[in-house]
C-alpha cells in the first residue's frame, strides 16, 4: 500500500482531531480539485517576490489583478478577498537579511519533490528552492508558503515544515554541489505573519513527525 501526503496537510493531521484526520487522509486519495485552485494569485506573486530578494514589484502587479478581477461565484468573490488580504499581510512581513542581501538562483523544477518517513511519501515541494554563495560557500536553501487564514499554522507547525524542508533539501544537495544551511529553511506562513526557519533541536522534531507518519499509516485504512 502507498501513502502519500502533502507537507501543509502532513502538519494540519498531526494536530488535528481524528474526524478532521481522516478527512485529511481522504482529501490525499481524492484531491479537491477546487481546494488546489484557490489562492493562486498571491502564491505565485509571494513566490515571485521571494525569489528576487524579497521584491515588492510582483506583489504590486498581483494586487492589482486581483483588485481589476469581477468574481460571479461566492466561492470566487470569498477567494478574491482572502487572496487580497493576503497579499497586504506578506507585505509588512519582514524578510530575513540574508535573503535580501544576496544572489538567489532559483532551481526550477527539481526532478525529486518528495521525502519518506517510515514509509510515508511527504510532498515537501517548497514553492522557492534556491542557491547562494555566503561566506564563499555553496549553500542550497527552501521556502513553503501557507495561506490559510482558517488554519493558521502555530510556531511548532511551522518549524515542522521547516524542519521537513531541510530533511528533503539533504537529499537534493549533491546534485547541486551545494550544502543544506538550516537558516536558509524557511515556512511563511503568511496570516501568522512569519518566517521560520529549521529548529536546532533535531531529534525532538524527527520523532514527532516519524510518529504521525505512522499514526497517518494506521488512519489511511480506516478513512
Amino acid at each position: 500500500m502507498e501513502y502519500f501526503i502533502s507537507i501543509n496537510q502532513f502538519v494540519d493531521f498531526s494536530k488535528g482531531t481524528d474526524s478532521k484526520k481522516k478527512r485529511i487522509i481522504r482529501q490525499q486519495k481524492e484531491p479537491n480539485k477546487f481546494m488546489i485552485s484557490l489562492y493562486q494569485t498571491p502564491r505565485a506573486s509571494i513566490k515571485k517576490s521571494l525569489s528576487n530578494n524579497g521584491d515588492k514589484n510582483p506583489i504590486i502587479e498581483g494586487l492589482q489583478r486581483l483588485k481589476d478581477k469581477v468574481p460571479i461565484k461566492p466561492r470566487q468573490v470569498l477567494n478574491k478577498t482572502i487572496s487580497i488580504e493576503a497579499i497586504q499581510r506578506y507585505m509588512k512581513i519582514k524578510i530575513p537579511k540574508i535573503l535580501k542581501s544576496h544572489k538567489l538562483d532559483i532551481i526550477k523544477k527539481p526532478e525529486i519533490k518528495s521525502i519518506f518517513i517510515e514509509g510515508v511519501e511527504i510532498l515537501v515541494s517548497p514553492d522557492v528552492i534556491f542557491t547562494m554563495v555566503y561566506d564563499n560557500e555553496k549553500y542550497i536553501g527552501g521556502i513553503k508558503i501557507h495561506i490559510s487564514k482558517r488554519n493558521v499554522f502555530e510556531l511548532e507547525d511551522s518549524k515542522k515544515v521547516s524542519f521537513l524542508i531541510e530533511k528533503y533539501l539533504k537529499v537534493i544537495e549533491d546534485k547541486y554541489q551545494a550544502k543544506v544551511l538550516p537558516e536558509l529553511c524557511f515556512s511563511l506562513d503568511v496570516f501568522d505573519g512569519r518566517m521560520i526557519d529549521a529548529p536546532k533541536n533535531k531529534l525532538f522534531y524527527i520523532e514527532k513527525i516519524k510518529e504521525t507518519a505512522r499514526e497517518i499509516k494506521s488512519f489511511w485504512k480506516i478513512a
